[in-house]
């Protein structure tokens, strides 16, 4: 069900226009922390594999530069937010998200430098990138505990 949630949303805004290529509220990555919090880090990594496969099968995207910078973005994120929630250390549902924001950018910034551009250009798009990251992460750890809240004070409830 998360996989066709974070699916959807990621089609949604993959068809809104964009400023910059790359800045994008990143919405769909509620799917993904929701996974790693209520389920397993297993579940949050095929959450986000499958969310952007899924999403790039449906507009035909498959095998393209934009497919590889989403999966390897989208598999990164979730591995570091895997990482750092299995590893103690003391972030919120926020700092969490947020690292895989910045770390979704990083990665993004990489595998587009690689295949796309020069590493000179990605020097240039950094901040670009990995500002909009900040305000991006925090929104997804806000939206994810809202959801995270909700689920649990419903289970509770039966």
């Amino acid at each position: 069900m998360l996989t066709a949630i974070g699916s959807a949303v990621w089609l949604i805004e993959e068809l809104i226009p964009r400023p910059l290529p790359w800045v994008k509220p990143g919405l769909a990555n509620v799917a993904t922390v929701i996974a790693i919090y209520l389920f397993s880090p297993i579940d949050g990594l095929i959450v986000a594999f499958f969310r952007v496969l899924l999403g790039a099968m449906l507009l035909g995207r498959i095998g393209t530069p934009g497919f590889f910078i989403s999966i390897s973005a989208a598999l990164t994120s979730a591995i570091i937010m895997v990482a750092i929630k299995s590893s103690k250390l003391p972030f919120s549902i926020y700092g969490i998200s947020l690292w895989g924001a910045l770390f979704h950018g990083i990665t993004q910034l990489i595998v587009a430098g690689y295949l796309v551009y020069s590493a000179r250009a990605v020097v240039h798009f950094a901040p670009l990138v990995l500002l909009p990251s900040l305000a991006t992460g925090i929104l997804v750890g806000y939206l994810s505990s809202i959801v995270l809240r909700r689920i649990l004070r419903r289970d509770n409830n039966l």
